[in-house]
């Protein structure tokens, strides 16, 4: 291979690898004041997307939850058309002691919604969410 072809390929994988971001963010979880069931629970997540691969990774430390949770998802602001909120779950190992490590595939929508501050996660039983908080931008 050439110097010059070499150099070609180079710049092609650093012009790549600068196209891909990695987008960070967290979320303070407390429980719910409206929520008729009460929970001492709290906790944080620390999250990261990648924007080429589309896929969000993270840890959820959490403690005071009635139980270990089985549900964990995010919650966005609901499309113009139905008004429900739109959900994305995030599947939980079967024993989710904390911390809980965690990773899904995402929309373009999804990622657009995180960086303007407009989703939050809950984490919670099938009965109900005990504790949620607004995923923000680091």
């Amino acid at each position: 291979m050439t110097k010059a072809a070499l150099a070609a390929l180079v710049l092609c994988v650093a012009g790549m690898s600068a196209l891909a971001d990695t987008l960070k963010f967290t979320a303070q979880l407390a429980p719910d004041p409206q929520a008729t069931t009460k929970s001492n629970g709290k906790g944080t997540a620390t999250l990261a997307v990648d924007t080429a691969s589309k896929t969000l990774t993270g840890t959820i430390e959490y403690s005071g939850l009635s139980a270990p949770p089985t549900v964990a998802e995010f919650e966005g602001p609901p499309p113009q058309q139905n008004g429900q909120p739109v959900e994305v779950p995030l599947a939980l190992p079967a024993n989710s002691a904390s911390p809980i490590k965690v990773s899904t595939q995402i929309t373009d929508a999804t990622i657009t919604g995180l960086k303007t501050g407009q989703w939050l996660l809950l984490l919670g039983t099938k009965q109900a969410p005990e504790i949620g908080g607004d995923v923000k931008p680091q």
